[in-house]
């Protein structure tokens, strides 16, 4: 029998079948989301994670803790449809990285209500069974993102003390830092618009789950409320920032002509109460060596700049990763009254007390080369600025391609050609490839314990209200 022919009986099956599933799971609705996975399998997005023997569900970290704690019939079915959405989300993603043909047959209008229709018979089907809920909730919870196997072969109670001891070092160095002076060798970037009439935010409402909610205007007020300026001293060409794309030849380049800020949202939970996060991500075009056995440079770099907010829309509490989930920095506005504690057994970390309230936007001053974040007040500079422009994260999902669309990450989460020298050394930690950069939901962040940037219990382990 023809391919087209297969399909096409495969699919009549399915929008029958799935317009009234038995109690168990619809072996068409399973045969064809297992024909998805098949088809998209070398462009699998990593940003989320499906949920095995639940077809059309996937999770995230946010998603897999508000799993056991949705009781009523209202959270249930919200939980479920924020899974299916992540589904239909990172389907979207993956069939159009397709050759053009798979890639027309699966964007088909009579596919996707098929996908469309099994999703929501899954739903229904969960939340209205207990005990297949419950299967679900434990089927949601993510892997970390580390490997044990590294862990046992590389010994790594014995690499402890020496990653303990660098670390420490490390943040010795930020404690003695004191404020830059300004001049002509840093270069300024500033948000778009800061001259606009700022939206008015009102408290921010929170839904059956408990998760603050921002609609579409309110979020773009939060994002442009809290949007950070930056100062970059300057050594070469690779200390101003841009984007990530792919050439005629198919090969990644980067761009200065677009000089974006990718903008992402998120949630956590501290002291029993979910806070909405906002997430800057900049990019560099490289971190330069300075010889070829530099253990830390290599292709693109960039900086993540968390917002973690107040119900009044005010930062609460500020941290910030590189894009290899490295060098995990807190910092507390002057009003925040949450206070660091360390968790036994964690890796440490140090939270600077900031010398201006959470109403204000950050500025950020940056290394040149390393692109270390040296320095946080609100100083704006009286020398001439740059502009950078807003830009969805998710966009790097998707970028133009000479063969369609690409995702910037491979389907391990990982960026192909950002490895890093340290990785030879560091492998013991248990964190793939050290120094690569990486995917949003896969930052693992400490070489000491397991920690992941995205963990909405990360901070509360760290902080907590007097």
């Amino acid at each position: 029998m023809p391919r087209t022919l297969i399909s096409a009986s495969l699919l009549g099956l399915v929008l029958a079948g799935c317009a009234s599933l038995p109690s168990g799971p619809a072996d068409n609705c399973a045969a064809l989301f297992s024909q998805l996975h098949s088809a998209t399998q070398a462009q699998q997005d990593a940003q989320y994670q499906r949920l095995p023997g639940f077809a059309g569900l996937r999770s995230d970290r946010s998603l897999a803790a508000l799993g056991a704690s949705a009781r009523s019939a209202e959270q249930r079915l919200l939980w479920l449809q924020r899974l299916a959405a992540h589904d239909a989300e990172a389907s979207q993603i993956e069939i159009a990285q397709l050759p053009a043909e798979p890639r027309r047959a699966w964007s088909s209008a009579e596919r996707q209500a098929a996908l469309s229709s099994c999703r929501s018979a899954q739903i229904e089907r969960l939340a209205g069974a207990p005990r297949a809920f419950a299967e679900a909730v434990e089927a949601a919870q993510v892997p970390d993102d580390y490997r044990g196997w590294a862990r046992t072969l590389g010994i790594y109670p014995l690499f402890k003390p020496i990653f303990r001891r660098s670390i420490n070092a490390w943040q010795q160095s930020a404690i003695l830092a004191t404020a830059p002076a300004d001049g002509a060798h840093w270069l300024s970037y500033q948000p778009l618009q800061i001259n606009a009439e700022p939206a008015p935010i009102l408290p921010l409402n929170e839904d059956a789950l408990g998760l603050p909610q921002a609609d579409a205007p309110q979020l773009a007020a939060l994002f442009a409320r809290h949007a950070p300026w930056l100062k970059i001293a300057q050594a070469s060409r690779s200390d101003r920032i841009g984007s990530p794309y792919y050439r005629a030849d198919g090969s990644l380049g980067f761009t200065q002509q677009l000089s974006p800020v990718y903008q992402h949202s998120g949630w956590s939970q501290l002291n029993g109460r979910w806070h909405l996060q906002l997430i800057y991500q900049f990019w560099f075009s490289q971190r330069p060596k300075p010889h070829a056995l530099d253990l830390f440079g290599g292709e693109l770099d960039g900086l993540l700049w968390r917002v973690t907010l107040d119900r009044q829309g005010n930062a609460l509490l500020y941290d910030s990763i590189h894009p290899c989930g490295c060098w995990h920095s807190f910092y507390l506005p002057a009003d925040s009254p949450l206070q660091l504690r360390q968790p036994a057994g964690e890796e440490a970390r140090q939270a600077q007390r900031l010398n201006f309230t959470g109403e204000q936007a950050a500025t950020l001053w940056l290394s040149a080369g390393e692109h270390q974040l040296q320095w946080v007040d609100v100083r704006r500079s009286p020398y001439p600025q740059l502009s950078y422009q807003a830009a969805a994260l998710d966009q790097l999902r998707l970028l133009p391609h000479p063969q369609g669309r690409r995702s910037l990450y491979g389907s391990d989460g990982l960026i192909a050609g950002s490895q890093r020298l340290e990785r030879w050394l560091l492998w013991p930690s248990g964190v793939p490839a050290p120094g690569s950069m990486r995917q949003w939901g896969r930052h693992a962040t400490a070489f000491i314990g397991r920690a992941h940037f995205d963990d909405p219990h990360l901070l509360e382990r760290y902080f907590h209200q007097p």
